[in-house]
């Protein structure tokens, strides 16, 4: 039996899968790769542009130092297309990538990181976890556990484990609604680079015990495409010939955002004054200052640094010496990662090697430093308040809007839930409504208007639409909204 094998000629692939195939450009001057293409698309949009009011760390805050999504997606497209550089030079020297793909690693991973974060929710990873509670619990209501029958376990599953990996996807390939129903129309290698998480709903969600117990790797941990989009989702396989593994680039996108927030969110906890010398300096001496030579030399250059901006004075002392050895970790770990890569080029591609790479690498105990000393600004007071603040936001306004999409009243605007159903963005609510047609011949071309509205949208749709809205909300949006309905403010 032959075994399965990723060729880079499939993997970066530029297929749109609008058309099925590679986009032609009539200008020949425009000597863009596939992936420079997608780059430009995505960068003028609104989507992207909502990332500068949503949290990286720090919820609803004011401060212009403080990172959001959106500086967030920057450094992790920077770092990104760094990697790529180094990894398709080196492999291209080894014989492994052709000449003609020098180039579009690296500006393939510089859209990965652009827009990984584009389907998260207000407030982070706190929104995601409000979101899949809401549903958790609603499901268990009278009506939520009628409207769990109806739609099905894997349906229900993509609401119970809401996951911003797969808006993203659901994003890209379907809300983006100026020309067609196929999103940016991205090509299918985009498309794939950004799905961490390659299982349904009920595929993944597999915690550490259960995955080390079924020998299962990484990308088992949560999902990345919805019940909606699972046909879009099984063509991009078919043309990178990915199979049921992750694309060998995702690897490299995961590393990029894991070293961008990792560090950064230092920074930030410094400027925030949730992390000070000692704290920091503890957890470095735990993780690094008797390991590799690579290690102690880190340690005593955070050290050394911040002893010689004491004895010069520096009001900053504290941040030019985060700064510094910032630049620092980063660069080892870049280079930890880019060797790494290489040493499991091949075990990537034959689907054998499914583990983090960062964490596989040299520059492990760097990687877990960094996460004891995220685990000390996640329990900061202030981080506490905002987040348990974006949660009740976020429950209070899929309560109203679940409500309001399954009333049989959605459609008179005399009445409350019709009301509520025409707040939800419009160009949200033609999607639904242009789902309906698609659903109703499969491409739309030929159905009567009157017979599809007749057919409605389904139940799954409704709450898709609903989660669609909220997961398009910056944090600011949706707070302000929530005071608007609850009477706080008018």
């Amino acid at each position: 039996m032959e075994q399965f094998k990723m060729e880079w000629d499939d993997l970066l692939s530029g297929v749109r899968l609008r058309k099925r195939e590679i986009a032609t450009r009539d200008n020949e001057y425009d000597q863009r790769n596939d992936f420079d293409d997608d780059y430009s698309r995505l960068i003028f949009s609104s989507s992207v542009r909502r990332l500068q009011d949503k949290a990286q760390v720090f919820p609803l805050d004011s401060s212009d130092f403080i990172r959001t999504r959106l500086t967030h997606s920057h450094e992790v497209s920077t770092i990104g297309r760094s990697l790529g550089i180094s990894i398709e030079k080196k492999l291209n020297s080894e014989g492994k990538l052709h000449e003609k793909h020098i180039g579009k690693i690296s500006s393939l991973l510089a859209v990965a990181g652009l827009v990984h974060d584009l389907g998260n929710p207000p407030y982070g990873h706190f929104g995601e976890a409000a979101i899949q509670q809401f549903f958790k619990d609603w499901f268990k209501t009278e009506e939520g556990k009628k409207v769990k029958e109806e739609i099905g376990p894997e349906k229900a599953a993509d609401f119970e484990y809401f996951e911003g990996n797969a808006q993203t996807f659901r994003l890209l390939t379907r809300l983006h609604n100026l020309k067609h129903e196929y999103g940016y129309d991205l090509s299918v290698a985009s498309l794939a680079s950004i799905i961490k998480y390659p299982r349904s709903s009920t595929e993944g969600n597999k915690n550490s015990e259960k995955r080390k117990a079924a020998k299962l790797g990484i990308s088992y941990k949560k999902f990345g495409y919805l019940q909606s989009e699972k046909e879009k989702f099984e063509q991009l396989i078919e043309f990178t010939g990915i199979g049921k593994y992750r694309h060998p680039v995702t690897f490299l996108l995961e590393a990029a955002d894991d070293i961008a927030y990792s560090a950064a969110d230092i920074e930030d906890g410094c400027k925030k004054s949730v992390l000070d010398y000692t704290s920091i300096e503890v957890v470095l001496k735990k993780h690094l200052a008797n390991g590799s030579e690579d290690e102690k030399y880190l340690y005593n250059y955070f050290v050394n640094k911040y002893q010689e901006n004491v004895k010069m004075g520096r009001a900053d002392k504290l941040d030019n010496t985060v700064q510094r050895f910032r630049i620092k970790a980063q660069g080892y770990m870049i280079k930890s990662v880019v060797k790494k890569f290489l040493e499991v080029h091949d075990d990537i591609l034959t689907g054998s090697f499914d583990k983090d790479i960062l964490k596989a690498s040299d520059a492990r105990n760097v990687r877990l430093a960094f996460e004891d000393l995220a685990y000390q600004i996640f329990k900061d007071k202030e981080i506490l308040v905002r987040e348990i603040t974006g949660g009740a936001v976020i429950d209070g306004l899929l309560e109203r809007f679940v409500g309001a999409v399954l009333s049989e009243d959605r459609l008179k605007p005399n009445t409350k839930d019709g009301k509520l159903y025409l707040l939800i963005s419009g160009n949200y609510r033609d999607i639904m409504d242009s789902t309906i047609i698609l659903r109703t011949n499969g491409n739309g071309e030929g159905t009567h208007p009157e017979e599809a509205e007749k057919q409605g949208p389904t139940t799954y749709e409704k709450l898709l639409l609903v989660t669609d809205f909220v997961c398009g909300m910056t944090d600011t949006y949706a707070l302000d909204l929530y005071r608007r309905l609850t009477g706080i403010k008018l």
